[in-house]
Formats: structure tokens, sequence, C-alpha cells
């Protein structure tokens, strides 16, 4: 699969590929062609103030769009994923890590405005609270004009901690060790959409930013 940067307000996407996307750009609109499959994550780069996003997907027929993105600081983030065509696959997976004193506006939006056929579109956030006083705002909306469809979406807050922090603990891990497995294991399944050869690095560096904050 090639592999994409996000360096224009417009993109056109015509075979397979990887899209990274580091907000570079604040308004982008990419259009995915017929027959095609794109992986795509937003992450975006260190800011010293809030930045508001806004990112339109339209997906055409037969193609598939996997989107995932993590966001660690204050921002604003709209991504809107529509289906424009029938036999339409997309799905989008956000996480969001909730430092101290942070505030995050998060909205994911499915969208079929026609009665295509045969199409599954999702839209799911997971929000992990690692400091207090943080704020996390998520609304997901699904805007479906068919009934020849399959998805939904959900909205999971939490902190790290639970029967599987236990688990962990019980097993002989320390508490600052088990929470960073937990947490590495929800980054990298948001960085599944990332070119293989950068998803290391990208991990180190949310950790480092993370340790930071």
């Amino acid at each position: 699969m090639k592999d994409i940067k996000i360096n224009s307000e417009k993109i056109q996407i015509t075979e397979n590929c990887y899209i990274y996307d580091d907000g570079s750009i604040t308004s982008v609109d990419i259009d995915i062609a017929i027959w095609i499959e794109v992986n795509y994550c937003f992450i975006a780069k260190k800011t010293e103030k809030s930045v508001s996003y806004r990112r339109h997907i339209t997906i055409a027929k037969d193609s598939i769009f996997h989107g995932t993105s993590i966001v660690i600081d204050s921002l604003d983030l709209q991504i809107i994923s529509e289906i424009i065509w029938d036999n339409t696959r997309s799905n989008l997976d956000i996480l969001t890590l909730a430092t101290d004193n942070i505030q995050i506006s998060v909205e994911g939006v499915a969208k079929v405005a026609s009665p295509y056929r045969q199409v599954f579109t999702r839209v799911d956030q997971t929000n992990i609270l690692i400091w207090k006083g943080s704020r996390v705002r998520w609304v997901p909306k699904l805007e479906i004009n068919t009934d020849d469809i399959e998805g939904g979406h959900s909205c999971r807050i939490h902190r790290l901690g639970g029967e599987s922090l236990f688990y962990l603990t019980s097993r002989g891990l320390t508490e600052q060790h088990a929470e960073t497995l937990l947490l590495n294991s929800e980054i990298l399944r948001h960085i599944k959409t990332i070119e293989p050869s950068i998803r290391e690095s990208t991990c180190r560096e949310i950790h480092t930013r993370l340790l930071k904050e």
C-alpha cells in the first residue's frame, strides 16, 4: 500500500493506501474513489494552544475506509465519514487520552445521505482519563437515510484500572507497569491504520508526549 501525507485541503484517493494526518492543515476534504481500501489515522502534532480541526471523508462504491484517531492535547475535532454509494464500508474509531486540565471536544459523524444499499458504517470512541481535571466532550452522530445498513456507534469513558489492572498486578506486575501495558494496548489498537514501519516509533512518541504532560 502507498503511504500518503496530508499536504492540501482537498485530496483525491485513487489507490489503496495508508494516510497519516498530523493536523498540519486544519480543514481537509478527502474523496475516496471506487474499489479502494484506505487506512487513515489522525494524530495532531503538539500545539501551544487549542486548535479546531475538520475532516470530511467521502467513500465511493465498493470502497472500504478504516479510520482511527488519537487525541492527546486540548482541541476541537470533527470527523465526518460519508458513504456516497452502494456496497461501501466505513469504520471510525477514536481514542482520547485526557491528561491533566485539558479540554477535548470530538464530534464523530457517520453519514449516509441517500438510500444506498448494502452499506456498513460505525463510529466509536474510547476516552481514558489519565489524570484529574480534564474535560472530554463527545458527540457521536448517525445521519442515516437508508434502511439497508449495518453499523452503529458507542462511547466508553474510563480510567486505567478495574479488573484488568487487578489481574496484571496479581501476576506480579507493579501498578505503574500494568497501567503502561493497558495504555499501550489501546494505543497500538488505534495506530493499526498507519504504515507498519512507523507504528513502533509513533507509539513511543505518544508515550513521550503523555509523560511531558
